[in-house]
């Protein structure tokens, strides 16, 4: 686990000691956020080698801060290495403890250094969600991006944020009893983009409410997490979190192993292969060349074996089902997928195929029957209500595409397999209609999220 947002120097001795032992740490980001502060980070961060530190002006010192402290703050986050952002800064309107032109002022200079080191920033927002935006554009802060710490703020914020490339992390406050909309935001966070921090020794998670935070609590809030993600455990929330947090801060990482089998919510999914024969809008590996999907690197450079695939595998009974699903098309590599949904099937797994449904652009529709029996579950990507739509989103090289899709869904049913229709609810596509769609196929549904991958 990776605390992206505490600070250390505030926890109680017996709190800080718990933490600095405790293991399950991979890395804490700990804050400096004026000049006492600054200095307690570094030298936590150069004593202890699983501490970094950002290094930054708080909006509630605008008003004491002056242009020989900016100096002094860039020079040191240039001398020391362990330093891995500038912040936290940003705009807090709620409290007003700094005039608000200052606090400005102070943010934009912020921003400047941390364009000038190349370094990312950690973002205070409270009750200005539309001046913080106008200066992370104006600023161009979108050239280091960075991370909106502690955000509370609506989905609208979060999503512009998003488009600016900005990480959004979560503290304890999204287990209170009244953060009901907060949640539905978390929900809705690109998975690729979603932190995790205590803010410790604010903001115990609800369980320990009332208490001072520590490092240690930030389980409570993994707990929540996972069951606000879908298909996710805390496990899952831990690993994500982690490799997103060691992208942003420039941490020693392994994200971009390649990865043949991964787990996700004692589900083994099997990456068979990077080919896929559609284009869609709303895929990551479309958009921003980014194969990251809940803290695993989703690409390999060849496409695997079935002896590698069963090796990895092992036991696929200790799994709930073993699905094949990457970045790309499974049925393409039709006589593999046979070939381990048969090895699955014999060992007692279960075994889900997910498909964009254009199996009958390549193969004969005979084939299909010779999957009978090994696969229990087909889980076909429909994505639209109409043909006009599917094409907009999904982006085939065939006109008749959506045509072929419904004709995969009818006859997988027909053929008496499982059928689940899906799509995602990227702007455009009408879902309710769509599952409509689905339903008068004989298949099942399941609506996604845009940007919630895995």
């Amino acid at each position: 686990m990776i605390d992206t947002h505490c600070h250390l120097d505030l926890l109680r001795k017996e709190d800080l000691e718990e933490t600095l032992r405790d293991h399950s740490f991979e890395y804490l980001i700990t804050i400096g956020y004026d000049r006492k502060t600054i200095k307690n980070a570094l030298r936590l961060s150069e004593e202890y080698p699983q501490v970094f530190c950002a290094v930054g002006f708080h909006p509630h010192e605008a008003d004491k801060v002056k242009d020989e402290d900016l100096i002094w703050l860039k020079d040191i986050a240039t001398a020391h290495p362990k330093v891995r952002a500038i912040g936290e800064m940003g705009l807090d309107f709620y409290k007003n403890y700094s005039d608000r032109k200052k606090q400005e002022e102070v943010f934009r200079k912020q921003i400047a250094i941390a364009r000038a080191l190349g370094l990312p920033i950690v973002v205070h927002s409270r009750d200005a969600e539309e001046d913080t935006l106008r200066v992370l554009k104006e600023e161009k802060a979108y050239e280091v991006g960075g991370v909106m710490h502690c955000f509370t703020g609506s989905y609208e914020f979060m999503r512009a944020c998003v488009d600016l490339g900005f990480y959004i992390s979560y503290s304890g406050i999204i287990t209170y009893p009244n953060a009901g909309a907060l949640r539905e935001v978390v929900r809705r966070t690109p998975t690729a983009r979603v932190l995790i921090e205590t803010d410790a020794p604010f903001l115990a998670p609800q369980p320990v409410r009332g208490k001072p935070n520590k490092p240690p609590y930030i389980r409570y809030t993994a707990e929540v997490m996972a069951q606000l993600i879908p298909n996710c455990s805390p496990e899952d929330v831990d690993r994500t979190t982690s490799q997103n947090a060691k992208l942003l801060f420039n941490l020693t990482t392994d994200e971009k192993k390649e990865t043949i089998t991964y787990v996700i919510n004692n589900k083994l999914y099997i990456n068979l292969t990077n080919k896929c024969n559609l284009h869609c809008t709303f895929c990551q590996r479309e958009r921003e060349r980014n194969f990251m999907v809940k803290g695993y690197w989703v690409w390999v450079s060849r496409d695997p074996t079935v002896e590698e695939v069963i090796r990895e595998m092992g036991d696929p009974k200790r799994y709930d089902e073993i699905v094949f699903c990457g970045y790309g098309e499974p049925t393409i590599r039709f006589s593999v997928l046979k070939d381990i949904a048969k090895w699955v099937k014999d060992q007692g797994g279960k075994v889900r195929v997910d498909t964009n449904g254009l199996m009958f652009t390549f193969l004969p529709k005979e084939r299909l029957k010779e999957l009978k029996g090994l696969v229990d579950v087909w889980s076909v990507s429909l994505n639209a209500q109409d043909k006009d739509t599917y094409n907009r989103v999904c982006r085939p090289t065939q006109e008749d595409a959506f045509e072929r899709v419904l004709d995969f869904i009818k006859t997988a049913i027909k053929e008496g397999f499982e059928v689940i229709a899906t799509a995602v609810d990227y702007p455009g596509v009408d879902m309710k209609k769509t599952e409509e769609l689905a339903k008068s196929l004989g298949a099942k549904y399941r609506g996604r999220m845009y940007e919630v991958v895995g």
